[in-house]
């Protein structure tokens, strides 16, 4: 039995949960919100550090990462570099553990040693006094999805990707299904919104995961925030699920 807390567990705590699939070591959601929602170009000026953080908005209370791929950047998770991670403000690490790991999530992907791995960050970002704080779980975004956030009944109340643009699955799956998750807000380039690029397949998704097949899709409207970050497949934008 182990004595490390579980993602599930962990999980109770937070009433706003912002989930980023596929991230590789991308923050720029971190960075986004703690800076008090501003478009990248004005996080990269130093005239924004000082302000931005003392304005009133919404923010979530914790930031799920996940991705399989995750080992390549590094594996004990304590090696993460802030300065690689797109934060443009001020930013240090005040805490770090391992949650439970999650044993075989994958189902699409191999399994490998470090699958399943789940790291937890307090990050102390862009001077704001209250702590970040950051869970990545190393496994495929299907698996958390699925086993985690659908059959705990757990809301995510914020979807925030870039550049998925898909190795042997694509977002798409992930904004179709927004409702049942709870999201409200849904920040994402043109890759994950349904009906581009010919409506790609994601045939592995669900052969391996019915559940995440639904008849009646969500749609993602548009808002008038555009362009508040930028990825290798165009610029990210808002969108309220509907």
């Amino acid at each position: 039995m182990s004595d490390k807390k579980s993602l599930i567990d962990e999980l109770k705590n937070y009433k706003s949960i912002c989930f980023y699939p596929s991230c590789g070591t991308d923050l720029s959601d971190i960075d986004y919100f703690c800076s008090g929602c501003l478009p990248r170009e004005e996080r990269k000026q130093e005239s924004a550090v000082s302000e931005s953080w003392s304005k009133n908005y919404p923010e979530p209370e914790v930031y799920i990462h996940s991705d399989v791929n995750f080992y390549m950047e590094f594996e004990s998770g304590e090696d993460l570099d802030l300065n690689d991670c797109g934060i443009h403000g001020k930013y240090e690490i005040l805490g770090f553990e391992q949650l439970e790991s999650i044993k075989e999530p994958n189902k699409i992907n191999n399994n490998m040693p470090f699958t399943g791995q789940i790291f937890k960050y307090l990050l102390k970002v862009w001077g704001k006094e209250k702590p970040v704080t950051l869970i990545f779980c190393l496994c495929e975004n299907e698996s958390i999805v699925s086993d985690i956030f659908l059959k705990n009944k757990i809301s995510i109340t914020t979807v925030w990707s870039k550049n998925w643009n898909g190795g042997r699955t694509y977002g798409t799956w992930l904004a179709k299904m927004a409702n049942i998750l709870g999201v409200k807000a849904f920040y994402t380039d043109w890759l994950c919104v349904p009906g581009f690029r010919g409506e790609p397949s994601n045939a592995l998704v669900y052969e391996k995961y019915p559940e995440l097949a639904i008849e009646e899709p969500s749609k993602l409207e548009r808002t008038n925030n555009h362009w508040i970050e930028e990825g290798s497949h165009g610029w990210v934008d808002e969108f309220w699920v509907s």
